[in-house]
């Protein structure tokens, strides 16, 4: 009789079993199922099946209970950040505060541009011209 290396008789592939300390690390990171899948060597349908064996959930369920604390950590070294590098804290203030920038020109500012060019020979002249008329 062939078996599947386990001892327990059954043909096919050796069970695959997932580390799920592992597993909540990449939860906590925000991989996504097919990553998770890929890195374990398995299908979807084999991570699915481990979490609702161990846990009696689904994937999305357990996925979203420890995707939480990865978001947690984000958000907290993101506060950290803004502290130090500026540019941090304008992205949290326009993206979290509804903050933008705003540039209103008035009186002379709002004022179309004159540029002056000086024409020193006729090759220049053609290709200054040829320029402003693309």
């Amino acid at each position: 009789m062939v078996t599947n290396g386990n001892g327990n008789g059954k043909m096919g592939r050796p069970r695959k079993e997932i580390d799920f300390k592992e597993l909540e690390k990449l939860c906590h990171i925000q991989c996504t199922e097919i990553e998770i899948s890929e890195w374990f060597h398995c299908s979807v349908d084999t991570l699915n099946a481990r979490v609702k064996e161990k846990f009696g959930i689904t994937f999305a369920e357990y996925f979203e209970k420890y995707r939480v604390s990865g978001k947690v950590a984000l958000r907290r070294n993101i506060f950290k950040l803004s502290e130090k590098q500026g540019h941090v804290a304008i992205f949290l203030a326009k993206n979290w505060l509804g903050m933008k920038d705003s540039h209103e020109l008035t009186g002379d500012e709002a004022k179309p541009l004159k540029h002056v060019i000086e024409v020193i020979d006729q090759e220049t002249k053609k290709a200054v011209a040829d320029f402003l008329n693309e």
